[in-house]
């Protein structure tokens, strides 16, 4: 009821602030001359013009509206927030709750402006006090107002959303859900994942060949592991987390309630060059995923060891969304990835995936930390242990993830690993 409650009064406030800015602005406009003498068709055109302004300022809004449902479980709009609460009951898929939330608040939003058509065309029909050409200029300084007045709402509560999400952030040992992190990233194959399996696959082709790799990092997922089971002798798979393990678990198990990663695996086989992979060929690759995965393990990457005691040194490493995902320290992202990097053998490979300048994203409406890493940051640390020839870092925006907290990823291969320096003893 307090999520209610607070939806209740912040609707109130923003639509008496909606109706006062649209109707200044729709006054003034009229009033100024400006567009005075405007024939009825001239006039249409500028109404037209105006909703695409107004459709601008709408989608800043629509954004930061869905970061409020998921992180606070509030919005400004009233029938955005029933939406979304009816979807939550229906389904647990993140893209049908937006859709259906964004559904709502366009509809509020449009109609709110009603009473402003009924107002202007009743006077302009009831008296000559206006004109109709008058009404239609009226309505494009309303719509001018509220495109002002949506993209003002919009900035204003990202910024408050990511005042008031800096600290604390949610804690990964007590309220990280493997479930709800499948559901909200990977119902379907969104943009973030497009670029980064593609870079994947394309870079597994230059990775070392039958031998041993490690996904550090893991998470619940596999769709990483797909493009590395066709080269790699096999697969070790290591998390923080025995609950992410426990998923992984139950997908190489074949269990029914494991998550459906099939239509990553389809995608990963697209990228390789099979325009349109059958069935029985993505049946194929998560076989051969199971049967090349043959070791789970607990991972820390705050300890020296990271590997809890094990020294192996493996041909390639692939951390995705790992590191950077942990932390909103710099400082510890370098030391953390520093040791994933002295898992990697001389002469191996590095494959990377981050987020870039973020502080955080989302699951399940609880933040979790982001360092605001940039694309510099990685090279300046894998130029420290690959050649310069070999590496590639690059940035690729993805602003269709925005509602997760973030907007770009980085991402990084590096080949022919230095050896470590020799200490030379006295």
């Amino acid at each position: 009821m307090e999520k209610w409650a607070a939806t209740i009064i912040a609707n109130a406030i923003s639509t008496y602030a909606l109706d006062t800015i649209c109707t200044a602005a729709g006054v003034l406009l009229v009033a100024s001359g400006l567009l005075s003498g405007l024939d009825f068709r001239d006039a249409v055109i500028i109404l037209a013009l105006s909703y695409l302004l107004w459709a601008g300022g709408l989608s800043t809004s629509l954004a930061a509206n869905w970061r409020l449902l998921e992180s606070t479980g509030t919005s400004t709009s009233l029938l955005s927030k029933l939406a979304y609460d009816v979807a939550g009951h229906w389904t647990r898929r993140g893209g049908i709750r937006r859709t259906l939330s964004a559904a709502g608040y366009v509809v509020f939003e449009l109609a709110k402006e009603s009473p402003y058509y009924l107002g202007a065309f009743g006077l302009a029909f009831a008296s000559d006090v206006i004109s109709g050409e008058e009404a239609l200029v009226f309505l494009a300084g309303a719509n001018a107002g509220a495109a002002a007045y949506e993209f003002a709402l919009g900035r204003s509560t990202r910024f408050l959303i990511g005042i008031a999400g800096k600290t604390p952030y949610a804690s990964f040992e007590e309220e990280w859900e493997p479930a709800q992190y499948l559901t909200d990233y990977y119902s379907t194959v969104d943009a973030d994942e497009r670029n980064t399996i593609a870079f994947f696959a394309e870079a597994a082709r230059r990775m070392p060949a039958d031998e041993p790799a490690l996904v550090f990092g893991v998470g619940p997922t596999l769709h990483h592991v797909f493009a590395l089971a066709s080269r790699a002798s096999e697969i070790h798979l290591g998390d923080y987390l025995q609950c992410n393990l426990d998923e992984i678990t139950r997908w190489i198990e074949g269990e029914e309630e494991a998550h459906d990663w099939q239509p990553f695996v389809r995608y990963t086989l697209r990228c390789e060059g099979g325009d349109n992979p059958s069935g029985t060929a993505v049946l194929e690759r998560e076989q051969l995923t199971r049967a090349k995965s043959t070791t789970l393990l607990r991972v820390d990457m705050r300890n020296d060891r990271p590997l809890a005691g094990a020294q192996q040194c493996y041909a390639t490493v692939l951390t995705a969304y790992c590191v950077d995902s942990a932390t909103d320290s710099l400082d510890d992202w370098q030391a953390c990835m520093r040791r994933v990097v002295g898992l990697v053998r001389p002469g191996g490979t590095l494959l990377v995936a981050a987020l870039g300048r973020t502080r955080g994203y989302f699951v399940g409406g609880k933040a979790f930390p982001s360092p605001f890493l940039e694309a510099a940051d990685m090279e300046k640390l894998l130029r420290d242990y690959f050649p310069d020839s070999a590496l590639t870092v690059r940035t690729v925006s993805v602003p269709e993830c925005t509602p997760h907290g973030f907007s770009s990823i980085i991402l990084a291969e590096a080949h022919g690993r230095f050896p470590p320096p020799t200490l030379v003893q006295a």
